[in-house]
């Protein structure tokens, strides 16, 4: 609300928009990392990202503004993603703060089309003197648009590839190639964490006794049910380079006869 010079700042409406900002781009930044996060964990990460907008209400320099702007996003990305390897949490902060840009960029063209003028910028924090469903709309837009970007580079970038797949457990490994297909949407359903299907011969040495867990799968001859174990480590290899899975299950199929490879992945499950 405008009052005077000066725009009128709504604590709970600050904090709701940035929250739900908050949420979309982690939702894009699990994407674009190819990670996936619980939704207890984006509601608490989006909490601190509504809670930190409203540093907005105090005068920094701008030195400090950026520091704080940035260790909150190293916080946020901490408390959604969980603890992992320096480089992979590194990584997905960029990613996160390269949405971020790209994110508000879009809301800003879409407000500025319909020849808006009420924006407050503090502290590295933009706030909106707009209604909250014109707001919502440009952000549900943003997040389209989003999607349908990071949609298309993973299809581009991995589908149809053959990689190199190799699988641990208890100091035994098998290494055999790999089908990166998007059609494979497999998922732990108490977990839900990404299934890689692999021909049952190949693997059968490192089955566990006791430990599998049942998967429901979908084939072409009707509903079924896959035999799964989650192994110590999974790293796939192409000629881009290698890269260490986390958090997958393998299933095993008597169903996967083709030529060239003996399993089936989805690129989303490559990590950073």
């Amino acid at each position: 609300m405008k009052g005077g010079n000066f725009i009128v700042i709504y604590v709970d409406v600050l904090f709701i928009i940035n929250f739900f900002i908050t949420f979309l781009l982690l939702s894009i930044t699990s994407r674009l990392a190819k990670r996936s996060v619980r939704t207890f964990r984006l509601v608490i990460g989006s909490a601190l990202g509504g809670a930190y907008s409203l540093i907005i209400l105090i005068s920094l320099p701008p030195y400090v503004s950026l520091i704080l702007k940035i260790l909150s996003a190293a916080l946020i990305i901490l408390c959604t993603f969980g603890f992992l390897r320096v480089k992979s949490l590194v990584l997905i902060l960029v990613i996160y703060l390269f949405s971020s840009f790209v994110f508000l960029g879009i809301i800003i063209g879409i407000y500025l089309i319909f020849k808006a003028q009420r924006i407050a910028v503090s502290n590295a924090t933009v706030y909106f003197d707009i209604g909250a469903r014109e707001l919502l709309v440009s952000s549900f837009f943003a997040y389209i648009f989003s999607c349908i970007i990071v949609r298309l580079y993973n299809k581009k970038a991995s589908a149809g590839e053959i990689y190199t797949l190799k699988i641990e457990r208890q100091g035994q490994s098998v290494t055999l190639f790999a089908l990166a297909d998007s059609g494979n949407r497999l998922r732990e359903p108490f977990t839900g964490e990404s299934v890689i299907v692999v021909s049952r011969d190949k693997i059968e040495r490192l089955m566990p006794e006791g430990e599998m867990r049942v998967i429901p799968a979908s084939t072409v001859s009707g509903s079924s049910f896959l035999c799964a174990f989650k192994p110590d480590r999974v790293s796939l290899k192409n000629f881009k380079g290698e890269a260490a899975v986390e958090n997958v299950y393998v299933a095993l199929s008597d169903e996967l006869n083709a030529e060239g490879y003996s399993a089936v992945f989805n690129p989303n499950i490559l990590s950073v």
